[in-house]
């Protein structure tokens, strides 16, 4: 019996997986734009109060976007972004669920919408509005660009983190498509409620002819909210929200110029493994992997090395993908300060014998000149590889010897009263 529960959860999660056709967290450095990734682009002025990624990140319970990455602030007036998900037709696909986190700071009487989906015509469909009521504020949708918004009659609290689902559903005939919104203030519900919060709004205006694109949009200055928005998800059955792999601990630990990531899952299903991602600078960039255990009720203890970094301040992430290539982040907390070493060293390079190119790392502990070269056996300058001066720190230099033949060099280091030599072999 034990086995037939995980064989229907295992099928149950896998199929949810396999639905899901755009995730954004907002995984980005905070203050950076939102066009300055490779989602989104520019919908509408472009450059005027662009939209910008926060450091204020949503949580909900349960939810598979929750305390993942950062979020974006959406104002009053400026820049619209739009980001491309894979094409949903008419007459192909039933529904399309949007679930996103909001958080409401501040509303207008007249309303606007922040959110939509787009067709590949630029005509934007389920619109989700918020307008000003009382101490609060009441949310609304429309299929596509009707006169006379659907508000419902729930006030929602200001700076409160809400869950919304947007239901987009195809139906055969014209001008008949249905639109609902789904608002919750706990936990998302693991099967879809029989009734909507606002909703089905069927109107007589055209229905999508497909779905293709995610707007996130700042309206007018003297109508639209402004809101915190994080956890995008967009689906094709009802998002339970269930993660695939539950973390129990991510932590980290400094060892000189190496960084050793640990981690433990309380719980798997359908996991093929973690990409270890690294950021200096605001950009990710993928720096090993390590196989998941698939299915696994138990905890799983995993473990990553990140050895010989330049001295600075890191970020690192995990992107854990599934068997069907979908994934989910999560973020190491805080950053990770690579500091300055406590005595000159040469370290031997590696790889060594090599061909044709291999690294030579070296430490100085006080700012000062620096100067690495290489010479072959008879004690002839082959290339100087450092003359400059260095600010205290680690350093790793890259060396190609393509023009070399095979052979035995040398490599030597002076910085102040400091001088070191090694011997490497480059084997063609």
């Amino acid at each position: 019996m034990k086995k037939l529960i995980l064989l229907i959860c295992f099928l149950m999660v896998s199929s949810l997986s396999y639905s899901q056709i755009f995730n954004e967290d907002f995984s980005y450095s905070s203050g950076s734009l939102l066009t300055s990734t490779s989602v989104w682009t520019a919908a509408s002025a472009g450059g005027t109060n662009p939209l910008t990624v926060t450091s204020t990140g949503l949580t909900f319970p349960s939810y598979a976007g929750s305390g993942v990455g950062n979020a974006v602030l959406i104002g009053t007036s400026g820049e619209d972004d739009s980001a491309s998900f894979v094409r949903q037709d008419t007459g192909t696909t039933t529904s399309v669920y949007a679930s996103f986190m909001l958080n409401v700071t501040a509303a207008q009487t007249n309303g606007d919408y922040f959110f939509a989906l787009s067709t590949s015509a630029n005509a934007f469909d389920a619109r989700v509005y918020a307008r000003l009521s009382g101490s609060g504020f009441n949310l609304g949708i429309t299929k596509a660009n009707e006169a006379t918004i659907s508000y419902g009659s729930a006030v929602y609290n200001f700076s409160q983190t809400y869950l919304l689902v947007v239901k987009y559903r195809f139906v055969s005939g014209l001008a008949n498509d249905q639109v609902s919104l789904f608002v919750f203030d706990s936990a998302l519900p693991v099967t879809e409620p029989v009734t909507p919060d606002i909703g089905p709004v069927t109107a007589t205006s055209a229905d999508a002819i497909n779905l293709s694109r995610v707007l996130l949009r700042q309206g007018s200055a003297s109508a639209a909210p402004t809101v915190t928005l994080d956890g995008i998800n967009i689906n094709l059955i009802w998002n339970s929200a269930v993660l695939p792999v539950e973390l129990s601990s991510f932590t980290s630990t400094v060892n000189n110029r190496d960084v050793t990531l640990n981690w433990t899952t309380s719980s798997e299903v359908n996991n093929s493994g973690f990409d270890i991602e690294r950021s200096s600078n605001g950009v990710w960039s993928k720096i090993g992997n390590v196989n998941g255990n698939g299915n696994s009720t138990v905890n799983q203890n995993y473990s990553f090395t990140d050895r010989n970094l330049a001295s600075g301040n890191y970020s690192y992430r995990l992107k854990q993908i599934d068997f069907n290539g979908n994934f989910e982040y999560f973020n190491l907390s805080g950053e990770v300060v690579i500091g300055i070493p406590a005595e000159f060293r040469l370290s031997q390079n590696y790889p060594n014998p090599f061909n044709p190119s291999t690294t030579i790392s070296f430490d100085i502990p006080v700012d000062g000149k620096v100067s690495l070269k290489l010479f072959d056996m008879s004690g002839k300058e082959i290339s100087t590889l450092v003359n400059e001066v260095k600010t205290a720190g680690y350093y790793s230099v890259n060396f190609n010897a393509s023009n070399l033949t095979s052979g035995i060099y040398f490599y030597s280091i002076q910085a102040g009263d400091f001088t070191a030599t090694k011997k490497m072999m480059l084997v063609k």
